[in-house]
């Protein structure tokens, strides 16, 4: 069997559960609030403000290809994915609600966004194919820095809990459903050749987006960085520890020939979240399962009062 075949019968056996997690942003104080530098918080803000446009499109652009589907396991994970993307896009929402209170208006750069993916959705060249191929490009992207916080979890420790367990949590979704676009895309129109052009346009496009946002909120916020600040940035993007230093090489694996995303096989890192970092009381379905538990408790015990 090929490293290839191996890695889509390993993302074919993953389970894609979507959890529903509510974190409480209120908690959040401080405008600035990674070890109030100024611009790491906005490179936070501006990423968590692309997000429910960003994962809308997503969603979108795999249901155009849903019903060519015919893999039941794939379907089933379909409708996961779908799931766990839109309990990222309403948590974000809310994340970008806390922000605008602090004075950074993530809001408005959402707003600004789904403004324009709606316009690029009207046009001509956005086929089925390369709005889903975007997709994929990103989701590539998500999955390797979801794997850098979960193996580096030192990196948010200056966050609030509540931001860092929405990090945490949306970066183990990332990996569970990493493959779903990919094994869509491909199990249609196969031809990775293209997703290997549509990544290199996608990072470009993101990476210029991001540098916008960032001036944008902090224009906004009426603040100029210090040196210190432009060199604490530059030390979590490119120092030891730093993001894009150490996401180089797995971005680069998805230019390898028949790459599949399972290539990075992480599943330890899913179960070490369920084990170590998840926080059950954040969970709504258990909540939920609680509430109606004491109901029901609280029935019999009324109906054991009533006849005795």
């Amino acid at each position: 069997m090929t490293q290839a075949s191996e890695a889509t019968e390993l993302g074919g056996k993953v389970d894609i559960k979507p959890r529903r997690m509510s974190f409480p942003f209120e908690t959040v104080k401080q405008r600035f609030f990674y070890k109030n530098n100024s611009v790491i918080s906005v490179f936070g803000a501006a990423l968590s403000s692309t997000f429910p446009p960003g994962e809308a499109e997503f969603i979108a652009s795999v249901r155009l290809y849903r019903d060519q589907v015919t893999d039941e396991k794939l379907k089933q994970q379909i409708r996961g994915f779908i799931g766990q993307e839109g309990h990222h896009s309403h948590q974000h929402k809310r994340a970008n609600e806390a922000l605008k209170e602090l004075g950074l208006d993530a809001v408005r750069l959402e707003k600004h966004l789904e403004k324009d993916i709606n316009k690029f959705r009207a046009r001509k060249y956005a086929t089925p194919k390369f709005r889903l191929a975007m997709t994929v490009g990103m989701e590539h992207i998500t999955a390797i820095m979801a794997e850098f916080i979960l193996n580096n979890p030192e990196v948010l420790e200056p966050m609030e809990d509540s931001v860092k367990e929405l990090l945490y949590w949306h970066a183990v979704e990332e990996i569970e459903h990493k493959a779903v676009a990919f094994d869509v895309y491909m199990s249609v129109e196969k031809d990775q050749k293209y997703l290997r052009r549509i990544l290199r346009l996608v990072t470009a496009l993101f990476s210029i987006r991001i540098s916008c946002y960032m001036v944008a909120l902090l224009w906004w916020a009426r603040k100029m960085p210090s040196w210190r600040e432009i060199k604490g940035f530059y030390q979590f993007l490119w120092g030891r520890k730093g993001v894009i230093r150490n996401i180089r090489q797995p971005y680069r694996d998805y230019f390898k020939e028949g790459f599949h995303p399972w290539d990075h096989d992480n599943q330890e890192l899913v179960d070490k979240w369920k084990s170590e970092m998840y926080r059950p009381e954040h969970d709504l379905s258990i909540k939920q399962t609680n509430a109606s538990d004491d109901k029901v408790h609280q029935k019999n015990n009324d109906i054991h009062g009533a006849l005795a």
